[in-house]
């Protein structure tokens, strides 16, 4: 610690670790931690440092960092090891009787956000923010407040409080708790993904959902007039999404607001249901959790939603409380705590899903939530959602819109009791519940791609739902309304960009795409960035969405369910560049997705890369699977969809003593594990070619490597379409494609 004392108080430095400064001020001399211990755990021992002065000023240098103060008055100013400043006091710190702030300079072309949750913004630029709970559940609300920004610049900066704030982000940044003191931590790194890694490594990675907890969650009361005052009826509506064919993972069966469960022995057979139609029973709390440790231990309760009744004050109870369900999960069963909350604060994504708050479903309501979401990852808000279609008000349309993009996204539930029809995907006939199946069918097929971004996050901060600005920070945006843009279109990882529709339109203007190579994902037509895309078609069953060129994305079987079929065939959808030689990556993270086992290192990897050629060749590698946890599969065949650029010639192998045989989509398709390839399967009115490869059964031990030879651009198509077989046209294999 470097202790710096003027008169009664004492402003003390204290390097945490590589890239982490810690700040406080006691007026009176004396630190305390005002959270005790709540936000933030510190490594055992902090960085050791050198410290200079003269007559006027002090040096403090560790971990990466250089501090430099004036001695009289005392302003601070904080710069990387390689010189550059990354910002200076303005003013002196100060503090009143009710607050304590700091008064920092900023970059002309800086860019700032976090603040968590604040509903209808994410670029908190030239903005004054409110980091407090409250402001309703609209635009301008505070669903989950974080006393946490980062810059685009590279740092970031948390106050370790429970008061409420006030950021201004001005020409001068004034930081402002209502604190008598100050205890801030600074994170300085490289860019904005380092700074949520530094960030999370003191203040815990954000919560690893169940599985099932990443598809489709279903609420409503039952112990009502409205269903004979019978918790069971929950399973009519279970047995409902069987008979519509939609996918599905998990149920809460009162609301908490005096409509709880009926009975515990009705609760139990409620359970039984549950489990027998592919769905996890949860509950919903608006008074506590008295009754958790028999509702999870012996009722089999799996969810927990906590609500602004009794978590509304906020701050360190609204911690507690997501804090509370956690354990009462992990104390209970040997199952991964599953939580959704509001009214939460920095630490809160420790332990919980967060969601928007009580909305009134409409177009608004969607452009409302695209910047609230987005910006709720870059304070490590990892699972961020609202409603599909909000609680109150709502429309067909919207429905289908709002569930579209949610696609997308880690968590997504629908709340019915409240508005003039209930909210399951069926409710509003054709064609919307064909649109909503559709997008369920393609959420569930995603499953290994979204559950690996969500681990992804578990261990580094970075959020499934990534701003532009954090997945390109070095793109120039020439010629792009940034303004616009940025607020309402995101990448799903590293390779879906998503265009939420949230206008009464079927087109959408203003994508924004990167440098690079993009593919439709509906029409897999090519698109060179960077561009920018208006008039994107977009009729009410299609989302816009582009894939990077080089994407790998591990795909299911479909299945209505978690657990509804074993997981023995993983799709590999792959889209190899064709402007452009080189490799890409993608490592699939594996664990029982259940348990806590994970947390004991039970979790396997498993990297695919592909290699593209300007010569006509596209190559991918299968690494062998690196790690155990229970339920592993000892071998699985590989579906391997590839969205290339022209027709396939061959496709070989390794190690086979010749190449793959071509069939009819037919006979691929019908052929369970058989080794083979074929193409054009259902893919009618699409740009380029579709390559459908099987591989047969592999070891999970064991390596693999395909390679697929294309025809050289320029040649006849109908050269190397002549031995086609004559069913080999766009009638089935419907299954197959995305």
């Amino acid at each position: 610690d470097l202790n710096i004392t003027a008169g009664d108080a004492v402003v003390r430095l204290t390097v945490v670790a590589g890239g982490i400064l810690r700040i406080r001020l006691a007026p009176q001399g004396k630190f305390s931690d005002p959270t005790d211990g709540e936000i933030v755990e510190l490594p055992d021992l902090p960085v050791q440092g050198t410290f200079s002065q003269d007559a006027t000023h002090f040096e403090f240098v560790a971990g990466g960092m250089l501090v430099k103060g004036s001695i009289s008055p005392l302003l601070l100013s904080l710069w990387r090891s390689d010189g550059t400043q990354v910002w200076q006091e303005l003013e002196l710190m100060a503090w009143n009787e009710t607050s304590t702030w700091q008064t920092l300079s900023s970059a002309a072309t800086e860019k700032v956000y976090g603040c968590g949750m604040q509903n209808g913004y994410f670029d908190h630029t030239g903005r004054d923010v409110s980091i407090s709970e409250g402001g309703g559940w609209d635009d301008g609300g505070r669903a989950n407040p974080v006393p946490f920004f980062m810059s685009s610049t590279g740092y970031g900066m948390l106050r370790n409080t429970f008061s409420p704030g006030r950021y201004m982000f001005r020409q001068q940044r004034m930081l402002l708790h209502d604190d008598h003191g100050l205890d801030a931590f600074y994170f300085i790194a490289s860019d904005m993904k380092e700074v949520l890694g530094l960030y999370t490594s003191i203040t815990g990675g954000p919560v690893l959902p169940p599985i099932w907890g990443l598809w489709l969650g279903d609420s409503d009361c039952y112990n009502n007039q409205r269903h004979n005052f019978s918790t069971s009826y929950a399973l009519e509506i279970a047995r409902n999404y069987s008979v519509h064919d939609m996918p599905r993972g998990w149920m809460l069966v009162n609301d908490g607001y005096g409509c709880g469960y009926t009975s515990r022995e009705e609760l139990q057979r409620t359970e039984d249901g549950m489990a027998a139609n592919g769905l996890r029973m949860g509950l919903w709390t608006s008074t506590g959790l008295a009754n958790a440790s028999w509702e999870i231990g012996s009722a089999g309760s799996r969810a927990i939603k906590t609500d602004v009744a009794w978590v509304g004050s906020g701050y360190r109870f609204g911690l507690q409380a997501v804090k509370l369900a956690a354990n009462l999960m992990q104390n209970n069963s040997n199952s991964r705590p599953y939580t959704w909350t509001v009214c939460g604060w920095a630490g809160t994504h420790k332990y919980a899903v967060v969601w928007t708050g009580d909305n009134t479903g409409g177009w608004e309501f969607i452009r409302m939530q695209i910047p609230t979401v987005i910006g709720s990852g870059l304070s490590a808000l990892a699972h961020a959602s609202g409603d599909v279609d909000g609680i109150f008000g709502g429309s067909p349309a919207t429905y289908v819109r709002d569930l579209q993009w949610k696609t997308f996204l880690t968590a997504s539930m629908t709340m019915s009791g409240w508005a003039p029809v209930d909210k399951q995907p069926w409710t509003f006939g054709e064609p919307y519940t064909s649109y909503n199946r559709q997008a369920l069918r393609l959420k569930a097929r995603l499953t290994p791609y979204l559950y690996t971004l969500s681990y992804e996050a578990h261990v580094t901060g970075v959020p499934p739902v990534r701003a532009m600005t954090l997945e390109f920070p070095n793109e120039p945006w020439v010629g792009v309304n940034t303004s616009f843009s940025f607020m309402y279109q995101f990448m799903s990882g590293p390779f879906f960009l998503v265009a939420p529709v949230f206008r009464n339109e079927s087109t959408r203007s203003g994508i924004a795409l990167p440098a690079g190579e993009w593919i439709d994902y509906s029409s897999g037509e090519r698109l060179e960035g960077p561009k920018v895309v208006d008039d994107y078609p977009a009729p009410l069953g299609l989302l816009p969405v582009f894939v990077r060129a080089g994407a790998i994305v591990p795909m299911w079987p479909l299945m209505d369910f978690v657990g509804q079929r074993p997981v023995d065939e993983l799709t590999l959808d792959i889209f190899p560049s064709s402007t452009a030689a080189g490799g890409s990556q993608f490592t699939l993270r594996e664990d029982d997705g259940l348990t806590r086992d994970y947390a004991s290192g039970q979790v396997a990897s498993q990297t695919f890369t592909v290699i593209a050629s300007l010569v006509g060749r596209v190559s991918l590698e299968i690494a062998k699977s690196v790690g155990a946890y229970r339920g592993k599969p000892s071998s699985r065949s590989y579906m391997l969809q590839v969205h290339a650029a022209s027709p396939a010639t061959a496709v070989r192998l390794a190690g086979a003593p010749s190449p793959l045989p071509r069939r009819s989509c037919e006979a691929l398709e019908a052929t369970a594990f058989a080794q083979g390839w074929a193409t054009g399967c259902g893919a009618a009115g699409r740009h380029g070619s579709l390559v459908y490869i099987k591989t047969g059964h592999i070891s999970t031990d064991s390596s693999a490597s395909v390679d697929i030879e294309l025809a050289v651009v320029g040649l006849p198509s109908h050269a190397l379409e002549s031995s086609l077989p004559a069913d080999d046209d766009a009638r089935s294999f419907a299954s197959l494609v995305v």
